[in-house]
């Protein structure tokens, strides 16, 4: 099924309940939102405590049970892991992004998704700012939304055809061994 698709968005809640860890177990790409306050830092910081003590378990059950049947041990991986500030405002929240992007280092995303107020007028039209006709909004206001997430999605394309690069050399790599 997967292979008629070049691109499959899985939006889990915020929950590691079956639907989220299975969502995670099936992502190449793993791309975080995280507003710039103490309380969401602490928020995913704690998220991914769990998440991370929820796949060691599930991987050393499954490789117990793998090994037993001569199977390679199950490891858990992404492509990449990025995490990404939303709803942020420079005037602001600058020092919490600061601190923010010093705890998780090279995981964070470089280009933040700005506040926007393209995003509600948007969403009261019932359509996204891709959608929407910008002779319906402010100038000023549509081109800085789109700018936001335009850089936003920039970052994510690279992740993306980053991992297929390195699908396409891995399989080219196993193609030369004879494999």
């Amino acid at each position: 099924l997967t292979a008629r698709y070049d691109l499959i968005v899985i939006d889990t809640p915020p929950a590691l309940g079956y639907l989220t860890i299975n969502g995670l177990a099936a992502a190449d790409i793993l791309v975080v939102p995280l507003g710039a306050s103490f309380l969401e830092l602490d928020s995913t910081a704690r998220f991914f405590e769990i998440l991370e003590a929820t796949f060691a378990s599930i991987e050393e059950g499954e490789s117990a049970a793998n090994r037993s049947l001569g199977l390679p041990e199950l490891r858990f991986e992404w492509d990449a892991l990025r995490l990404l500030l939303t709803r942020y405002d420079a005037g602001q929240q600058a020092e919490m992004a600061a601190l923010i992007r010093a705890w998780f280092g090279p995981a964070m995303a470089t280009a933040p998704l700005e506040a926007t107020a393209l995003v509600g007028q948007a969403g009261e039209q019932l359509c996204t700012i891709y959608e929407a006709d910008p002779r319906d909004f402010n100038r000023e206001t549509y081109l800085r939304g789109r700018e936001t997430f335009d850089a936003t999605w920039a970052a994510v394309k690279a992740l993306v055809v980053g991992a297929w690069a390195r699908d396409v050399d891995s399989a080219a790599e196993r193609a030369a061994e004879g494999g």
